[in-house]
């Protein structure tokens, strides 16, 4: 081997070693940066974390000297989103950030993909839904748009903040009813063997002048219903216009709801989209 080639080989050895290097800091700092908070949250044990980065950063490495180094750039950028989605929630409250009233049908194709769901509201409306394990997503399409969506959260920890002000986030799951920044102009409830909700409509708040607000609890499960809404729904069956208000107060103050959205169309149609607990177990196997 002439000298040439030897320094051609060491300079190649030096810099993927630099190379290697400044990968390790962007993964560090990329996912560090993401999961500090969620690992005083859920008290992930350092000796797996560890583990894992040591691992994670062998196999890049391993990559990067066999010469692949664009192969490493995409194994990396997959992982940190990936693993930032394991161990927060940030990619999934990042996806829901960019869904907005009057998006066109091709965009929300390009960033969801196909529904795995979807069924006809109203005339020339559908409502199409996205499944995700920790979170169900209903998007209204009319004329090629969207005319109104909202979202459930699947997982406790799945707050989602919907609202931010100078005093406090308002966070789903997390957050009152009356936390939220807006009265509610008109509201529907239900509770049988099929379906358990609780839906509001409320004033322009933040949403503007031209879009509804939607607020509301809904339960896909068999899972104990929140006392408020069962006395609030006998309230409106038995007409006692009274005890109704004072139900729906307290409802509000003491209950937090796992539902928001917005859009243009009237709560009616909103409330045809909620899914029963049968037609949730069926779709999506839960």
């Amino acid at each position: 081997m002439s000298i040439d080639e030897v320094q051609k080989t060491a300079f190649r050895a030096e810099l993927k070693e630099e190379l290697a290097k400044d990968l390790r800091g962007f993964v560090a700092s990329e996912v560090d940066e993401e999961v500090d908070e969620e690992i005083s949250k859920r008290a992930l044990n350092g000796a797996y974390w560890t583990r894992f980065r040591s691992i994670f950063f062998a196999v890049a490495a391993t990559i990067i000297a066999l010469g692949q180094f664009s192969e490493a750039v995409t194994l990396i950028e997959g992982s940190v989103v990936q693993l930032k989605s394991r161990l927060t929630h940030s990619v999934e409250y990042e996806l829901l950030d960019q869904i907005h009233v009057g998006n066109t049908e091709g965009y929300i194709e390009n960033l969801l993909g196909q529904p795995q769901v979807s069924k006809a509201i109203d005339d020339g409306i559908e409502a199409r839904y996205y499944y995700n394990d920790k979170f169900l997503l209903t998007i209204f399409v009319a004329d090629k748009r969207v005319a109104a969506h909202f979202v459930v959260p699947l997982k406790n920890d799945f707050t989602p903040v919907v609202v931010e002000n100078d005093n406090t986030d308002f966070e789903l799951q997390q957050s009152v009813f009356s936390a939220y920044p807006a009265n509610p102009k008109t509201y529907v409830v239900d509770h049988s063997n099929t379906v358990s909700y609780y839906l509001e409509e409320l004033d322009s708040g933040k949403a503007g002048l031209f879009f509804h607000t939607y607020l509301g609890y809904v339960s896909f499960t068999q899972k104990p219903a929140d006392q408020h809404l069962v006395s609030l729904y006998e309230a409106v069956v038995h007409g006692d216009i009274d005890s109704e208000l004072a139900v729906q107060s307290k409802l509000r103050e003491n209950s937090s709801p796992n539902l928001h959205g917005r859009g243009t169309l009237d709560l009616v149609l909103i409330q045809k989209g909620i899914l029963t607990g049968a037609e949730f177990a069926n779709y999506f196997g839960r």
